[in-house]
């Protein structure tokens, strides 16, 4: 009895050691099969493969690995463990797409291409078998062919729309018609990509083109691809590319906006969510209460920003709004109220160059304690070289250190308009 124990003891034990063998191969070959990083090494995979000659996938990662394995980096053996592999799995997609990898590195691009419409036919929808075809297409000059496989790979994963185009835009030599007939329609994402790619390739004017006619066309409640497009639009300095889009908006279409005005100089409209060209509060700043009067009276209308004071704070702005002005001669009109003001440095209006922040025109409110509505007047000329102005409500400069500009009362900012002198000759 205890002899039969003993073979069936030993029986278990080699069976589990076998289970955990198998396990461990398996879990090697998976390192490198997710391509996990660091993934199993060459000698462990080579050493798996040869107990188990029959598992294509300790294959496969073997061949795999002579790719990513920078010590043992041999196309031909890669090249080898993978048609043995596909000799185990004839019908493994992922298999098919690593050989032809192998192929085009090692430079047997019609090999590689037929290798890849193998895994193409295979698993015809997949990202990453369209992937691959139309990358592999494109760099050797297919480029109509290649054209269908990369709208539906990126039609499977949108999310890596820039590698594609890029490599599209590169290989055409910039050919905007051809990398269009790689966008698959109805996405916004892919589209937007596409904007990017050539506001990056300084065609401003195409990208605000492609806007209107597409872009600017598709659902979008929350104006997410639009806003990012021109803020990509203002990072490229691209001022009035930026302004116009932003005034074409279908929420901007009923204003009938012109470029040399200030947005809502009134404070007749709710803050933005995501200001662009509109008013950009600043409402947390300890000391200053920032609030919307609509009974102030305002000499031209609308209504008021009133700031609360009662702060022995710093400099810090109140509002601020961006404007797209083109070089010329400005007239910049607002109005300010006061009530128990007393201040050593009272607030003040800026206009900032964006382009130059050298550039600076300064407005002095002529501030009393308690002064009723006064009509403040500043002209100012707008250099080339600014490339936009923002107009700033603010705190002075000066005031940097906390205790020495102290300042209590309420003031009231509204009507503020612009009008233009003179254009730049």
């Amino acid at each position: 009895m205890k002899p039969r124990r003993l073979i069936l003891g030993l029986s278990l034990t080699l069976i589990g050691g076998f289970g955990f063998w198998l396990s461990w191969q398996n879990e090697a070959a998976d390192d490198v099969w997710q391509q996990r990083r660091p993934p199993a090494s060459y000698e462990d995979l080579l050493q798996a493969a040869t107990r188990a000659p029959l598992n294509p996938r300790l294959w496969g990662a073997l061949g795999l690995s002579c790719l990513l394995d920078p010590q043992h980096l041999d196309y031909q053996e890669s090249e080898r463990h993978l048609r043995y592999a596909l000799t185990l799995a004839p019908n493994d997609v992922r298999l098919w797409g690593w050989l032809g990898d192998t192929l085009a590195i090692s430079g047997q691009v019609a090999e590689a291409e037929h290798t890849l419409r193998q895994a193409q036919s295979l698993a015809p929808n997949h990202f990453i078998t369209q992937w691959r075809l139309a990358n592999a297409l494109i760099r050797v000059g297919k480029l109509e062919e290649a054209a269908p496989y990369a709208r539906g790979a990126l039609r499977s994963n949108p999310t890596q729309a820039i590698l594609m185009l890029d490599l599209g835009w590169r290989i055409s030599n910039g050919n905007q018609s051809y990398v269009e007939s790689l966008l698959p329609p109805g996405l916004p994402g892919v589209e937007y990509q596409y904007l990017r790619l050539l506001v990056q390739q300084q065609r401003v004017a195409a990208a605000v083109q492609r806007w209107q006619a597409v872009l600017g066309q598709q659902p979008d409640p929350e104006r997410k691809y639009s806003t990012a497009f021109i803020q990509d639009l203002l990072a490229a300095r691209a001022y009035e590319a930026a302004w116009q889009v932003w005034a074409a908006l279908p929420e901007r279409q009923p204003a009938g906006l012109v470029r040399t005005a200030i947005y809502d100089g009134g404070f007749r409209e709710p803050a933005a969510r995501v200001p662009i060209f509109e008013w950009r509060f600043q409402q947390n700043e300890a000391g200053a209460r920032l609030a919307l009067d609509r009974a102030a009276d305002v000499p031209v209308g609308g209504n008021a920003l009133q700031i609360a004071y009662d702060s022995p704070g710093p400099a810090f702005y109140h509002a601020r709004q961006l404007l797209a002005l083109p070089p010329g001669a400005y007239r910049l009109t607002y109005f300010v109220r006061s009530r128990d003001l007393v201040a050593a440095a009272p607030p003040v209006v800026e206009l900032q160059g964006v382009g130059n922040p050298k550039w600076r025109v300064r407005s002095l409110p002529p501030w009393r304690e308690n002064q009723p509505w006064q009509r403040v007047v500043c002209e100012f000329a707008v250099p080339p070289e600014v490339g936009a102005v923002e107009l700033v409500i603010l705190r002075p400069s000066e005031c940097l250190t906390p205790g020495t500009c102290p300042i209590s009362g309420t003031v009231w900012f509204g009507g503020f308009a612009l009008e233009v002198i003179s254009k730049a000759r």
